[in-house]
């Protein structure tokens, strides 16, 4: 098993990947998904296992506190020092072997060496706890757009220099 950059050739398992993992929120397109990766490549990867893929992970450079919207693909100009984490996505088969955690220490790594400042996402479908076992506070004070599903938090991430 080992976690490796997005390339054309796993886009295909990466969409099965999220229409398994949305049951409460629509899947984006191939378009939205490739404008994050393009945005910050670098900050985008894969977990693969036996050559398949079992995880996936897009985060791309974002430039204000409220998080971009979904089912748009970013705007240009839109880079910025923070890191916003758009989606990690496990298979029901490989989840509870802690590639979820794996996956984000490999972003923390990167991020810290990039020169990001913070990571921002928000939690939906019930993962504001894991993503507090990840280092990630909420900000609860700050709306987010309906669009991300009931009871979506945003949450954020300082990263020390």
């Amino acid at each position: 098993m080992s976690i490796k950059p997005i390339n054309e050739a796993t886009w295909s398992e990466i969409l099965k990947l999220q229409a398994e993992a949305y049951a409460l929120v629509d899947p984006e397109s191939l378009e939205v998904l490739k404008s994050k990766w393009l945005c910050s490549p670098e900050c985008c990867f894969v977990y693969e296992k036996a050559g398949n893929v079992i995880g996936y992970l897009l985060a791309h450079s974002w430039n204000k506190d409220t998080p971009p919207k979904l089912f748009q693909a970013l705007p240009v100009g839109s880079e910025g020092t923070i890191l916003f984490l758009h989606d990690l996505a496990i298979s029901s088969t490989a989840a509870g072997h802690g590639l979820g955690k794996k996956m984000v220490g490999n972003l923390l790594k990167i991020a810290k060496n990039s020169g990001f400042q913070q990571i921002r996402l928000v939690a939906v479908q019930d993962s504001f706890e894991f993503w507090k076992k990840q280092g990630f506070s909420s900000l609860g004070n700050q709306a987010v757009d309906p669009s991300y599903g009931v009871g979506a938090q945003l949450m954020l991430h300082e990263l020390s220099t």
